[in-house]
């Protein structure tokens, strides 16, 4: 099960999260703006790719509307433990709506309008304003980044959108966004030639209510509180009535789930590289190294 829980990248993702920062840099890939969730699995991996760029680009953008899906009572349990229909779900939040510390999992309206604060905020200013032999890197996790795709989406008119044929797996566009472990959803984002841009603005509905494991300051990210209408002091976010378009912007999909960075690489055996990565443990290099004092 996906988890919002803040655990930490094991030893192997250490190694994925480097590969693939190296892999990045390897292939001419420039990074401009680095965004992630503040959970550390994902802030870790967007450091790792940050570090292996050269020049090292600012600082990464941590956020909380980048996190994953917020299962409440049901954080940190297996897929068995929770009820499969909804009418068990529903008995089962009637059942314990009123016990001390029972959070209900987070709804779609909820987690939809978190990506768009994230895209009306962080992204679309940016599309007009990064050059195009930059890119923007956005770590997070598999839910949430679900929703973030379908989000970018539903902006391009469908005449303006385009799957490369090695990225086309014969799937509806919406649900294309599958990812593994460090997987890369690689898209082009490019203004159409002889295209005057026009700046729209989102307009929002009635607030939602914030889910219980969020305070009024997490609901309300400091990065966001003087910037987006949707979030206010009282720990609301609403889900916008408009949403801005793209229609002077052509959007193209180069690969999904792309893993190329990870050839090679093998999980040490022995439920090593599944154990938590410990940053203060030498390396076998480390023992051999020849000092130089």
């Amino acid at each position: 099960m996906s988890q919002e829980s803040n655990s930490a990248l094991t030893n192997h993702g250490v190694l994925q999260a480097a590969r693939l920062g190296a892999h990045l840099a390897a292939t001419g890939v420039k990074v401009s703006h680095i965004f992630s969730s503040d959970l550390q699995r994902a802030a870790n991996t967007a450091e790792a790719i940050r570090v292996a760029q050269s020049p090292t680009p600012q600082a990464v953008v941590q956020l909380h509307l980048l996190r994953e899906q917020d299962f409440g009572f049901y954080e940190g349990k297996t897929f068995s433990q929770r009820p499969r229909d909804p009418s068990g779900r529903d008995a089962h939040l009637d059942a314990h709506r009123n016990d001390p510390g029972f959070r209900d999992v987070e709804s779609k309206e909820f987690m939809m309008a978190r990506v768009d604060a994230f895209v009306d905020v962080h992204l679309l200013p940016l599309f007009a304003v990064v050059r195009d032999e930059h890119s923007i890197v956005v770590v997070a996790h598999g839910i949430i980044l679900n929703y973030l795709w379908r989000n970018i989406l539903k902006r391009f008119p469908t005449a303006n959108v385009a799957v490369a044929a090695s990225a086309d797996r014969g799937l509806s566009l919406d649900y294309i966004g599958v990812w593994s472990n460090t997987g890369v959803l690689d898209l082009e984002v490019k203004m159409r030639p002889g295209v005057i841009p026009v700046q729209e603005k989102p307009t929002y509905g009635p607030p939602l209510e914030v889910p219980p494991t969020l305070s009024s300051a997490e609901a309300g990210p400091p990065e966001l509180s003087q910037q987006y209408t949707g979030l206010s002091s009282s720990a609301t976010i609403s889900a916008p009535v408009s949403r801005p378009m793209l229609p002077h912007m052509l959007l193209a999909v180069k690969a999904v789930n792309n893993l190329e960075h990870l050839n090679g690489l093998k999980k040490t055996r022995g439920g090593i590289g599944s154990l938590k990565h410990d940053p203060t443990q030498k390396t076998m290099e480390s023992f051999f190294k020849k000092r130089t004092d």
